[in-house]
């Protein structure tokens, strides 16, 4: 192959994303990006999007640059490769990353580079195989589990507070990383703004973190999930203070409100037909009904993690069907409004919630009296 192809895995964008400019640095003269330079992106929810996309890809590696020299390709968050998703299992997907096989199957010609960024390619397939006998793969890894997460993302602080020449302690560091989260351009961002802070002193302690790093919006955000779950309105409040005036929360947690919702809609009507156990173990005999509706559901429902499946189903268990799919209307609704309202965006989240989590009390039966 006399051209360059370059393959960058993972989940965490700004990782990938970084690898991939560093290619087109090394690649293109900044003078030259204007027109030397394009980038398709990959993120498409349907197959005749990716073959679209497959064949802008390929003509553009096949068009020289403007003014000549070195042409760079960026396929950017291909959705549609091998293990990407549901996108990747449609049969035009599949042909597309057939044609985009065996287009790389015959080599880049000379000042032909192609960089393709994902979060993931399986691979058992036919296209990760054969791409990695052309190019080493860079892979950030995907689907890391929790202490996973943290690990790399301790790794990761080490190098940047090294980069930044600012020298922090270890307690100074795990108080950053309980704060900013694990998401690397989040740690990126704050370890600038504690660098700003402590100015020529170039140490922070636990205090200085503590004064200037912001609390992660998507750790707060989990609090408001799991006091919805819980229906418990006191500790909802209470979660939703820290982020009131925060631009675009509400619309933020609006959005992952109702992915929580639908999510508790599929295991509660699991557990009503006894398809679940309420210890969160699958029934082995599940009717046929059960399995054709569990597999064509977005995501793998059986395959969930233990110990989220448990605590998703025990806040599943908190309502009824019906108060979810009335709790669906109402996050739509409050989605509509958050809009098109003038009122404040966290007074209309706040009170849809609160309504929707109110427990509706049973009128008394009255006695009769005896004749």
């Amino acid at each position: 192959m006399k051209g360059n192809l370059y393959i960058i895995l993972g989940d965490d964008d700004y990782l990938v994303n970084s690898s991939a400019e560093k290619r087109i640095n090394a690649n293109l003269p900044t003078k030259d990006r204007e027109f030397g330079l394009e980038v398709i992106y990959g993120s498409v929810t349907t197959g005749n999007s990716a073959k679209a996309c497959v064949d802008n890809v390929i003509n553009s590696v096949q068009t020289p640059s403007f003014f000549g020299g070195s042409k760079v390709t960026w396929m950017r968050a291909a959705s549609f490769l091998p293990g990407c998703g549901r996108v990747s299992e449609y049969q035009e997907s599949k042909d597309a990353v057939d044609k985009l096989n065996d287009f790389l199957h015959r080599g880049l010609l000379e000042g032909q580079i192609l960089i393709i960024t994902a979060a993931k390619i399986r691979k058992n397939s036919a296209f990760f195989k054969m791409v990695s006998g052309l190019t080493k793969i860079e892979d950030f890894g995907s689907g890391m589990k929790s202490w996973e997460q943290e690990k790399v993302a301790a790794q990761h602080l080490d190098m940047f507070i090294e980069d930044q020449g600012i020298k922090m302690g270890s307690p100074a560091r795990k108080e950053f990383l309980l704060r900013a989260g694990f998401d690397t351009r989040t740690i990126v961002s704050e370890l600038e703004k504690l660098c700003v802070y402590v100015g020529d002193k170039n140490e922070a302690s636990v205090a200085d973190v503590r004064e200037i790093v912001s609390i992660g919006r998507e750790a707060e955000a989990w609090d408001v999930l799991d006091a919805f779950g819980k229906r418990d309105s006191a500790e909802l409040v209470e979660a939703l203070q820290p982020l009131s005036g925060q631009s675009g929360i509400s619309i933020m947690l609006s959005a992952m409100i109702d992915k929580n919702i639908r999510e508790m809609l599929v295991l509660r009507e699991a557990f009503d037909r006894k398809w679940i156990t309420s210890s969160g173990n699958w029934s082995s005999s599940l009717p046929i009904e059960a399995d054709m509706i569990l597999k064509n559901l977005p995501g793998n429902y059986r395959a969930m993690q233990s110990w989220k499946l448990n605590k998703n189903l025990r806040y599943a268990r908190n309502y009824t069907q019906q108060e979810l799919r009335v709790a669906r209307f109402r996050i739509i609704e409050l989605r509509e409004k958050l809009v098109s309202s003038g009122q404040p965006e966290m007074f209309l989240l706040q009170t849809a919630l609160l309504r929707v989590m109110a427990r509706k009390k049973r009128k008394p039966v009255a006695s009769r009296r005896r004749e």
